[in-house]
């Protein structure tokens, strides 16, 4: 099911932006992230091999949405941030109105607001520190 919702936005935003939905997801992740992050924080952000972010790095980049900024650390000379552009943030503002009407559309729409907060107690719950989420609620 999740395959489907997550193919269905894909088409939506293919459709309106030309732009699949694992270029946004990269934008989105760096705009939750304050717009600025290492790649291997990106990469964690979207639970994505680091391999494959770099892949969508390098097409972002070359369309001017994001930028690489290297040599940000004087020990570590490999050491790369990644910044979305102003183009970039643009772009992930006007694709987070399709992006949010999509979601609207095939999966929200399908649930009742007692769904909607189960849901959203299960999100908070996986995402809590370890040993918060881990320990028994008595």
């Amino acid at each position: 099911m999740a395959a489907e919702l997550t193919r269905r936005i894909d088409v939506d935003l293919m459709e309106e932006w030309d732009i699949p939905l694992g270029w946004f997801d990269v934008l989105a992740a760096l705009q939750r992230l304050g717009g600025r992050a290492r790649p291997l924080d990106v990469s964690a952000e979207m639970r994505l091999p680091p391999s494959s972010l770099s892949r969508r790095l390098d097409r972002l980049e070359e369309e001017g949405w994001v930028k690489r900024h290297r040599g940000i650390d004087p020990v570590d000379q490999r050491a790369v941030e990644v910044e979305l552009t102003r183009r970039g943030r643009n772009l992930w503002r006007e694709m987070n109105v399709t992006y949010r009407r999509a979601v609207q559309r095939h999966f929200a729409i399908l649930m009742a607001d007692a769904d909607i907060s189960a849901v959203h107690r299960v999100i908070d719950r996986l995402t809590e520190p370890d040993d918060v989420a881990l320990a028994p609620e008595w």
